[in-house]
């Protein structure tokens, strides 16, 4: 790999490759005149380094990535406006427009997706989208009650459920990932890569898993998590079959679903370290979560082996005896279409 000299090494070279046998200490007018140019062509230098970091893939960044990767028909995902449903309460028989704004204490605003009529209730439902792409309008129920502009004949809104499926930009680690699957493993007539990758695609999109003939000769079946991987709601399956159906082979009989969950029970005597006395059991969920999260999509057990070391670094505890993961001591099988995640912490204190 190419690697930028710094300025002074430049200088030593230029003074030797100058041929004048006057003094080239500092001060001198060789020096001054060298040490100058020597400046300007470390410039050079560190930019040629950069260029050459962005013209491979697997060094490069931003925008130089964004381009490496389009070259071969791999577009970076953009970010995704977060969706969900206001409830609106009302004169009867009032028309709420569409693109009407509403918004929570701290000032994230959401529109209706479409006009609606406040029924003989005095209320009416209506889905509703972030005006800011991005997990900033992921926010929790009952914090959308804010009418930032005043709307005759209404009198209340509220979020009965939180919003989702707001998405950032795609990484640079995710979007090299997807690269590098597509050179290295082509997609070709539909096979099981062609399915991934196009999931894949889709903005918002995680991880999958493909199972083919699952239901016959001719059905696909395509698991989804979400970005932070779990698993994908209705709306992001919807979006990624949809996707789907316009580059899928003819004849093929396609499903597109979410893996559902399998819960991870754990019982142990532990050890507790004295700083967590009062949520040590917090803790060992948490971060057993964590690690179920990070590895469970791409597992096809969970290791009790693992399951207690992970107990041991979350620093919650100093050690344990009689563990146990869905009541027994051996490792629990994740069955196709699962994804593995924290259940009950039975977990006992023990001096």
């Amino acid at each position: 790999m190419y690697v930028a000299r710094d300025q002074n090494e430049i200088l030593q070279e230029l003074q030797r490759q100058s041929g004048i046998e006057a003094s080239k200490i500092e001060g001198t007018f060789e020096n001054d005149v060298l040490a100058s140019n020597s400046f300007e062509f470390s410039k050079s230098e560190v930019e040629i380094e950069q260029l050459y970091k962005a013209a491979f893939a697997d060094t490069s960044w931003g925008e130089y990535l964004t381009l490496r990767a389009a070259e071969f028909g791999i577009d970076r995902k953009p970010a995704v406006r977060a969706i969900g449903a206001l409830t609106i309460t009302g004169t009867k028989g009032i028309i709420v427009p569409q693109g009407s704004v509403f918004s929570t204490d701290n000032n994230v605003y959401f529109t209706t997706d479409a006009a609606c009529t406040i029924a003989d209730n005095g209320t009416v439902d209506v889905k509703i989208t972030a005006q800011i792409a991005g997990t900033s309008g992921n926010v929790g129920a009952n914090t959308i009650d804010k009418i930032p502009m005043s709307i005759p004949g209404v009198s209340k809104v509220i979020n009965k459920d939180a919003t989702h499926d707001g998405f950032e930009e795609e990484t640079d680690e995710s979007l090299l990932k997807r690269y590098l699957v597509h050179v290295r493993t082509p997609a070709t007539s539909g096979n099981v890569m062609h399915y991934k990758e196009w999931a894949l695609s889709v903005a918002g999109v995680g991880d999958v898993k493909v199972i083919p003939l699952w239901n016959g000769n001719g059905t696909v079946k395509v698991l989804v998590t979400d970005v932070n991987k779990n698993a994908a709601s209705q709306e992001l399956q919807k979006k990624v079959a949809d996707y789907i159906e316009t580059v899928r082979p003819i004849g093929a009989t396609v499903t597109v679903t979410a893996p559902a969950y399998l819960n991870i029970n754990v019982t142990a005597n532990v050890k507790v370290n004295q700083e967590y006395l009062q949520d040590y059991a917090s803790v060992l969920k948490n971060t057993l979560d964590a690690y179920l999260v990070d590895s469970g999509f791409d597992s096809d057990y969970v290791s009790i082996a693992q399951v207690g070391k992970v107990l041991l670094n979350s620093g919650a505890i100093s050690d344990y005896d009689s563990l146990k993961i869905n009541g027994g001591i051996s490792n629990v099988r994740i069955p196709s279409g699962y994804l593995p995640r924290a259940g009950t912490m039975g977990v006992t204190r023990v001096d």
